[in-house]
């Protein structure tokens, strides 16, 4: 769902849909944004809705949480998509493109948190509960530090959840990570990294306009740097997105291949937990990366 103006840039990513077998349904809205849940009432079997308009509206006023309900209980995620200009939409659109385009070879997760006791533990079980199914790459702010952080993100990887402390700029560990961080890392062409599947910001306000033109959340899919992101649009409970991480664990063991399915079939059964988060970018978001872009991240040094 998108305005007329802004239907041309984003030709590249609804041709790589379409090259992947997904039927694509293209709805025009210029006028008030649509009502998504009333929409998909009598809709026929839909797997994922991404939904853009004017950057003047923030995350937390166009949908009501990273996914909705069909007509027959059926979740379906819902991804939001601030238009900020045609250079932004066509990059995002790129972006998005490759990833679907590349090959689908293995599933990795770069595990990210911040230096502190509890957010460390909380990565210890995420990589405990995904050992026995993927490989994991342990990135967390006690092992490796921001500029390094940044830079292997762009490795290629299907996925990086990150847990920790966060605000409307971005992450509070490693010092402070930030939309600019990644804008002066790939600044030069021949250094530009390879976009992740999605990154997942466990924690506050990551996707909230507080005193900010765009989100973190928001900023990183424009840029260029993930085909999708994920975060909360307010204040949220280390308990509830401690049940995310593992939701979202148990999901990708019992083989989620998108960030939407991976979304919809690993939320917390709380309401609320899910109600705090929002989905930007490519719903349809694939989570695997190519077997080189996995070996370039198992080749980043870490602190001992």
């Amino acid at each position: 769902m998108l305005p007329t103006a802004a239907l041309p840039d984003f030709d590249e990513l609804l041709a790589a849909w379409r090259e992947r077998g997904v039927q694509v349904t293209t709805l025009i809205n210029d006028g008030a944004l649509p009502d998504v849940q009333a929409l998909l009432a009598g809709a026929d079997a839909t797997d994922a809705v991404l939904l853009a308009g004017s950057a003047r509206r923030a995350p937390a006023t166009v949908v009501a949480g990273p996914f909705t309900t069909d007509r027959s209980g059926r979740r379906v995620p819902v991804a939001w998509l601030p238009l900020a200009g045609r250079a932004s939409n066509r990059r995002f659109a790129a972006t998005a493109a490759r990833v679907q385009r590349r090959a689908r070879e293995q599933t990795a997760v770069a595990v990210l948190g911040q230096w502190q006791p509890r957010y460390l533990r909380v990565a210890d079980r995420i990589e405990a509960l995904l050992a026995p199914h993927l490989r994991t790459l342990r990135w967390t702010g006690d092992v490796l530090g921001r500029d390094d952080t940044v830079r292997s993100l762009g490795s290629g990887l299907g996925l990086a959840m990150y847990v920790g402390h966060g605000r409307p700029v971005g992450w509070v560990g490693y010092h402070g990570v930030r939309a600019h961080h990644f804008e002066a890392a790939w600044a030069d062409p021949a250094a530009r990294g390879e976009p992740l599947g999605a990154v997942l910001s466990l924690c506050c306000r990551t996707a909230s306009r507080r005193r900010v033109g765009l989100s973190y959340a928001e900023a990183l899919p424009l840029l260029g740097v993930t085909a999708a992101s994920f975060g909360a649009i307010g204040d949220t409970l280390h308990t509830d997105n401690t049940r995310w991480a593992i939701g979202l664990c148990d999901a990708l063991a019992a083989g989620a291949r998108t960030v939407g399915e991976l979304l919809a079939r690993g939320a917390p059964a709380s309401a609320a937990a899910s109600s705090s988060y929002r989905l930007i970018g490519d719903p349809m978001a694939p989570l695997s990366g190519t077997d080189q872009g996995v070996a370039r991240a198992a080749s980043v040094t870490t602190y001992p």
